[in-house]
């Protein structure tokens, strides 16, 4: 079992090849620019030679004519090499370009398709960073490294070929010094992909702290943390700092290294070439052009060091990337499953549902999220959810919505298994406003619509109006073109509160899900807001979360939430008498005997 394992993973392709297949549809591009640097490669091999022939030919002849001719030569093939590698540049930069911003689209389009247990297992700024600074990898990848890789690849090939042709000894000696080259890199690639790695990862999480922090600039303040906070990101880059001076220690002890083997090199074409010439058995004209071939030979190699570099920062970062696309979505949109029938009448049924945020089985003495929960609601009804922090309110609207799936049990609308029917239809048919509302960095009108981009204008405001924010919204100077800022940061938290509202309002679902509406809302607020949802509730079916009372004595059914189970479902009234749970909730908020 365990050999087979093996084989499969030694089959299995690495990062950099499925990146690979990630650049076929800019293959005719990048093809086109492999033959422009084959070209401005060709046109540079014969310079050296002509040096050979000036000296040896036209100086010792005097031939004025020869040595112009040599010299026209000698400019136009750098001036070919110029045009060559200015549109080379162009073709290859637009292609990487290209794959890099397909990359940044296709990770965002994945990230969206994701559920929301992967946002609550990794850090903002983390997937912030995948986005920006590994994709940039990618240009350095397709840019810097392709393009060295193939002219320094081809002009050492080229060169070596052309110098065993004239002169195989000197070739050879120079040949000999290469697998020096090799045995350096190899000594310290394994060592170069852990440290670039551990740079990544140290980085990943310096990103991480800074969005955290600055999205939570209010907080830091309030507590006056400014001064600790800086001493932990100091801590943060440190660390970064410490490993990256690694990388840059053994990045410079390549090359240095590197650029002593070019040196023995090309001191033994000296010595030996001059060697040959004494003897008679070369012209001074062919060493010099010997030598200056070897320049063709000796730097790209050194370069390869640096390329080496270049590839294992990219490596490491598609392999952060490529983690996030192996990332299968808890709950996948299937597009080959049947809608749900629109519009829903709007009936929830909970079948012996059990759930828990962690998908390793509950330990002992760590109970589930929710156990075996079942109750049914009519379509049309308002149901109030309450109970302790923790109890398990908010899991019973993320499965209703289905942004997680049940452990067991299913979770019904109109009698159907939500799972069996498209998440997108489902969703559709219902509106959320949640206990810590986000807004979008645009204008209100845009947050309005932002779950129906085609409504009119007139749908708008009579959102905004049931919502009892057109009267705030009239008033600003920019009225409904207003820019609320990132998240909304322009508004107070009960403005932000009636926005919202009035974007769910707007979408017209048959299922309404209230989170805490209220919950950001002074009295008047919140007795406007009441009055809206009642409004609103008729024909549809309501759930409110709610730790004040008040707001939910009026519903048609209360359920009872205590440690992950329903302990208790009813009315007001009936759940008061009962003494439980909800009673005793109710006493120690309006301070009545139990």
């Amino acid at each position: 079992m365990s050999n087979a394992s093996s084989s499969a993973e030694s089959r299995s392709p690495t990062a950099f090849q499925r990146f690979l297949g990630l650049v076929r549809p800019q293959a005719g591009q990048i093809a086109f620019g492999v033959v422009l640097i084959l070209l401005a490669t060709a046109v540079t091999l014969p310079a050296p030679w002509i040096f050979k022939l000036v000296i040896d030919d036209a100086l010792p002849s005097k031939d004025v004519e020869k040595l112009g001719f040599l010299l026209a030569l000698f400019a136009g093939l750098f001036v070919a090499r110029a045009l060559l590698t200015l549109w080379r540049n162009r073709v290859l930069q637009y292609a990487g370009m290209r794959v890099t911003c397909d990359m940044r689209i296709a990770l965002f389009r994945h990230l969206q398709s994701l559920s929301l247990r992967y946002f609550d297992a990794n850090q903002t700024g983390k997937v912030i960073s995948r986005i920006t600074q590994d994709t940039g990898e990618l240009y350095g990848l397709t840019n810097n490294f392709l393009i060295n890789l193939i002219a320094d690849s081809v002009t050492v090939v080229g060169v070596l070929c052309f110098l065993y042709w004239v002169e195989w000894r000197l070739a050879l000696a120079v040949t000999l010094v290469l697998p020096l080259f090799v045995i350096n890199y190899l000594h310290n690639r394994r060592k170069m992909k852990t440290e670039a790695r551990l740079h990544r990862d140290n980085w990943d999480q310096v990103v991480g702290f800074v969005q955290e922090r600055v999205a939570a600039a209010r907080v830091v303040k309030s507590f006056g943390r400014e001064e600790a906070e800086v001493d932990a990101f100091a801590s943060g880059i440190n660390a970064d700092y410490f490993n990256f001076s690694r990388i840059v220690l053994r990045n410079t002890r390549l090359s240095v290294i590197a650029d002593m083997l070019a040196s023995l090199g090309g001191m033994i074409v000296l010595g030996l070439g001059g060697w040959f010439v004494i003897r008679g058995e070369m012209q001074v004209g062919t060493l010099v052009a010997f030598n200056a071939y070897i320049v063709y030979v000796f730097p790209p190699i050194v370069r390869f060091v640096d390329l080496s570099t270049v590839f294992q920062r990219a490596n490491a970062a598609l392999e952060n990337i490529f983690a996030i696309f192996d990332t299968r979505p808890e709950i996948a949109d299937d597009l080959g499953k049947p809608a749900l029938p629109a519009p829903a009448r709007g009936e929830v049924e909970f079948v012996n549902v059990s759930f828990d945020y962690d998908l390793e089985p509950p330990g002992r003495g760590r109970p589930r999220t929710l156990t075996e929960v079942s109750f049914t609601i009519p379509a049309g009804r308002m149901v109030a959810i309450v109970g302790p922090s923790g109890s398990g309110k908010t899991t019973l609207i993320n499965l209703i919505a289905r942004f997680y799936d049940p452990a067991s049990g299913e979770v019904r609308v109109d009698g159907i298994d939500i799972r069996s029917v498209s998440v997108g239809s489902l969703r559709s048919q219902i509106g959320i406003v949640l206990q810590d509302n986000v807004l979008f960095s645009g204008t209100l009108e845009d947050n309005i619509k932002y779950g129906r981009p085609d409504a009119t204008r007139e749908q708008i405001l009579d959102a905004a109006t049931v919502a009892n924010a057109h009267e705030f919204i009239v008033k600003l100077p920019d009225g409904y073109s207003t820019v609320v800022g990132e998240r909304g940061s322009k508004l107070s938290g009960g403005q932000r509160q009636r926005v919202a509202i009035a974007r769910a309002i707007l979408k017209d679902p048959r299922i309404l899900i209230f989170d805490e509406a209220t919950s950001a809302l002074d009295t008047q607020s919140e007795r406007l807001i009441q009055q809206a949802m009642e409004r609103l509730m008729k024909g549809r079916t309501t759930f409110v979360i709610a730790h004040r009372l008040s707001t939910i004595q009026m519903a048609d059914t209360i359920l009872v939430m205590d440690a992950g189970r329903l302990v208790e479902s009813g009315r007001h009234e009936e759940l008061v008498a009962r003494g439980g749970l909800y009673s005793r909730l109710h006493a120690l908020q309006f301070q009545e005997p139990v």
